[in-house]
Formats: structure tokens, sequence, C-alpha cells
């Protein structure tokens, strides 16, 4: 991932844990959980918001 998506990406965790799940502009009001998942091989333990959208 580019920098700036990642960037953006950490934004929205940190905005989503400060606020209990919650988070504001684009993804309003819209389902969103965290995912934790871990590079097979590398090992390497990622996080990414998803959301969904209908």
């Amino acid at each position: 991932m580019t920098d700036a998506l990642n960037d953006f990406n950490q934004q929205i965790m940190d905005e989503f844990r400060a606020n209990a799940g919650k988070v504001g502009g684009h993804f309003e009001g819209r389902p969103m959980t965290i995912v934790h998942h871990t590079g097979a091989k590398s090992g390497i333990v990622r996080h990414a918001p998803l959301v969904y959208l209908p």
C-alpha cells in the first residue's frame, strides 16, 4: 500500500478507537470493524478498517 493510503487507514482506525467504534465523514453511520491479520510467510501483523457499503 502507499503511504497516503496507510496514513488514511491509520486516521480512520484512530478515530474508530477513540470514539467507541464510531467514525464521521464519509463513513458516518456505516457498519465498521477493524480486521487484524498476520502474513502467512512474513509473520507481519497488519490492521485494516473494513466497512460494509450496501
